[in-house]
């Protein structure tokens, strides 16, 4: 509830701000960029992304815009923005935008697409108003997504026309259609690492550069902060605004604003089919596991409650193996002292000098890296003589060397119940528990005990 009261606000004050803009404001056109085309596959994840975003480039004056994003089950991104132009006064902007995936090979993905199809309505010249051809972009971007340890960056290139190479703060009925290149760049870092990550935003639009942070203050709402044609911010707010003829198309602006994801509610046949897709993104937090792909969509705070709640099962299933590991080596230390008990009157002294020629062996191909040999005749020298403390100890640390703890520490415990004296054992065991065990100091230990 503290959330939705501070949202609710927020929400309000950026949607009253739609009154006066320019034409590309900010996080105003697909993707999670500023200005720049790009490619943003988690749009498969959502069914709506609804974006409200203000550009400030004095006190006084401002530029607003709205715009609402979708992606289709065919891969086609759509976008439909609307916007208010500064001047002339009173008239508006309805934007309409086209991407589609045309290329993809590992993390590399182009698209292409169309936006800025505007129609304009309510301008002082009648002749301005109805469908603008004259600002129509068309572009291609290469886009690279990168994992650096707990960061990624993904890197987007591309070209294209209209709006994209030129856009003014002003309508501008006699524009050219130049082709410019654009470059951006998408920084996530494990800032905020439950909400996805923060994501700080580089790009060159092909005029000037551009700078924001996205901040991601709820897993489907986030904060957007920026600043328009950094390279001149040294002069924001310095133009006479008096004569909107005089503003320049690179003034720097201060913007912000803020984005809310709709999660899309997949059936599992669309898991299945979308599932690799799903999982697709430029963060590192944005991993998707599509066992709990409903939940968390439908309801974050549920799925939270839901993966406590599994924590505690595997805690409690965790204590009821180490349980049932301690009731398997009592019942192994209760059969050893049985054998113990019965075999001290049967075991030949001839038993008893092949038990420790099978260990001389054992020890052998031990020193030779050949731990499976010695295993086999440390478990014949045991076979003859289950009394055998130091035949229990090399077969813990055969085990050992060949990663099976579980067995290492049980044997080296079977051969302290049967010489509670032998102390290179409890060097090792007191070893294992400080994680200092290593394969040289068991070499050492057993040239002590051969």
């Amino acid at each position: 509830m503290p959330r939705a009261k501070f949202l609710i606000p927020l929400t309000f004050i950026l949607l009253a701000g739609v009154i006066d803009a320019n034409s590309r404001v900010a996080f105003s056109r697909p993707g999670n960029m500023m200005r720049v085309p790009n490619v943003d596959i988690n749009m498969y994840k959502n069914l709506l992304a609804v974006n409200v975003s203000s550009e400030y480039l004095s006190s006084s004056q401002s530029s607003s815009a709205f715009s609402v994003n979708t992606m289709g089950k065919s891969g086609y991104l759509y976008g439909l923005s609307f916007v208010k132009p500064v001047n002339p006064a009173n008239s508006g902007e309805l934007g309409f935008h086209l991407q589609k995936n045309m290329f993809k090979y590992g993390d590399v993905n182009v698209d292409v697409g169309i936006q800025d199809v505007i129609f304009r309505q309510g301008s002082d010249s009648a002749d301005d108003d109805g469908l603008d051809t004259k600002g129509v972009s068309l572009f291609a971007v290469l886009s690279s997504a990168k994992k650096f340890d707990d960061y990624a960056i993904a890197t987007h290139l591309g070209f294209g026309s209209g709006k994209i190479n030129e856009d003014s703060h002003l309508y501008d009925s006699n524009q050219k259609q130049n082709v410019g290149v654009f470059l951006g760049f998408n920084f996530t870092t494990p800032f905020m690492k439950k909400n996805g990550g923060i994501n700080f935003l580089t790009e060159f639009d092909g005029k000037g550069l551009n700078i924001g942070v996205s901040i991601p203050i709820l897993k489907s709402t986030h904060i957007n902060l920026g600043i328009t044609h950094f390279e001149n911010f040294g002069d924001f707010a310095t133009e006479d605004r008096t004569d909107w003829s005089a503003l320049k198309g690179d003034a720097p602006s201060i913007t912000f604003g803020m984005g809310i994801n709709v999660p899309r509610i997949f059936d599992a046949d669309e898991v299945e089919e979308l599932g690799e897709q799903l999982q697709l993104g430029y963060g590192i937090y944005g991993q998707t596991d599509s066992s709990i792909l409903y939940y968390d969509l439908i309801c974050t705070d549920v799925v939270e409650t839901l993966r406590d709640s599994i924590k505690v099962s595997k805690n409690m299933i965790d204590n009821l193996n180490d349980y049932n590991n301690m009731l398997q080596h009592n019942e192994v230390v209760l059969v050893d002292s049985t054998r113990k008990n019965f075999l001290r009157e049967q075991v030949s002294q001839s038993n008893q000098n092949k038990a420790m020629r099978h260990l001389s062996r054992s020890l052998r191909f031990f020193y030779d890296e050949e731990y499976r040999n010695a295993l086999s005749e440390v478990n014949f020298s045991i076979e003859l003589n289950p009394n055998l403390a130091i035949a229990y100890g090399r077969r813990g640390s055969i085990y050992y060397m060949l990663g099976d703890n579980r067995r290492a520490t049980l044997n080296w415990n079977v051969a302290l119940q049967l010489d509670p004296e032998f102390t290179e054992i409890y060097d090792m065991l007191q070893a294992s528990d400080e994680n200092r065990l290593t394969p040289v100091i068991i070499e050492k230990i057993q040239e002590n005990i051969k």
